[in-house]
This record gives C-alpha cells, structure tokens and sequence, in this order.
C-alpha cells in the first residue's frame, strides 16, 4: 500500500541519552539526561511494498528540543524526575555556542536513506548537527503490514562524530561522557494516498 504517515508525538519519539561522567570530582552534582526531538514537519512518505526504497528528511529546531521531561526519563530507562531549574539550566548549556550554537545553527537534520530489510534491518541514515553530517547503519526493530508500521533503533555514537565535544563545567569537576546513544521509536497508521 502506498500511503503518509502524519509525524505526531504520539506515534514519533527521537531522543539522544547523555551520561554523566561519573569519574568527575563533582559528578554527584550531575545525572544523565535524555533530550527529545520534536520535527518541524511531519511527513513520511510510504509504500509497505518496497520498505527498502524509504527515504525521508527530517528538521528539528534547535530551540524545540525538550530536556529531560518527566514521561521521557522513564521511557529510555532514566530514574526520577529534574528540577525545572536544573532542565533550563542544561538547555541553555547544551544550545550554547561552544555545544549546538543554537544561534548559528537553529536545525538539527535526521535523514533516512534506504532501509535494508529482511533478518537484520537496518537504515541507511545520517545526522547533522553544527553542519556536521554523519553516517550510520541504524539497527531496527521493524514490522510492517499494509496499513501500519513499527520501527524501534538505537545506536551509540559520540560527540566526535558529530564534531561536538562533551560538555564541561568549569574546570572539568563536572563533565559529560563522550558517547551518545540515539533512540528513535515509530508506530503509526498509513494513510492512504489519495
């Protein structure tokens, strides 16, 4: 079946984990983070019959991202629940210009360039971030029928990948870890084309 699917944060979760690293002199002071994308369209178009043709581009403003929000710690294995503070804080840390330069480079890019099917899935994607793109088989779990599709993907990159480097507080007593894992979960109805 040939159909779109409508992008919602009901049926779209795309997040990155970040770990504190736990060696720091201050690392207490600190705890991982889950920051969630939210694209600024939300269309995908597809056809259930050649899965392995899907290709897609995705736009999430820097400036939307959504830090560690009490129903996305939980989903991604995160304990408790943060401070408004401390999230405002980490926001403004994380779209700072030595971090994403929110001001620079207000669009972070998710792209879908083939997915191979079959027993292993995996999609042909890439990130950018700061105009940096980067490259990666997304391992999947996948199901698809003629009216519906489920996609779960997970991968560990690091900040270097995407010429970042971690965060760090004055001095270093309080630092990120370099690696990053990216979740990005779809399960969503297929309108069909009319």
């Amino acid at each position: 079946m040939i159909g779109f699917i409508e992008l919602s944060p009901a049926n779209f979760f795309a997040a990155v984990i970040v770990r504190n690293d736990t060696s720091r002199m201050l690392s207490r002071m600190g705890h991982d983070h889950v920051v969630r994308a939210i694209p600024s369209q939300g269309r995908i178009e597809l056809d259930t019959e050649q899965v392995d043709a899907l290709s897609f581009e995705l736009s999430f403003p820097a400036r939307d991202l959504i830090v560690d929000a009490d129903l996305d710690r939980p989903r991604v294995g995160l304990p408790g629940t943060i401070a408004l503070k401390d999230r405002d804080a980490t926001a403004d840390n994380m779209l700072a210009k030595n971090q994403l330069d929110a001001t620079r480079h207000p669009e972070l890019g998710f792209a879908c360039h083939g997915i191979k099917t079959g027993t292993d899935p995996r999609m042909q994607a890439s990130l950018t971030v700061r105009n940096t793109r980067c490259d990666f088989e997304l391992p999947l779990d996948l199901h698809v029928d003629p009216h519906h599709i489920r996609a779960r993907g997970q991968i560990q990159l690091s900040h270097a990948d995407l010429g970042l480097t971690p965060y760090r507080a004055p001095l270093g007593a309080l630092q990120n870890r370099p690696e990053l894992t990216f979740v990005v979960e779809l399960d969503a109805e297929l309108n069909p084309t009319r």
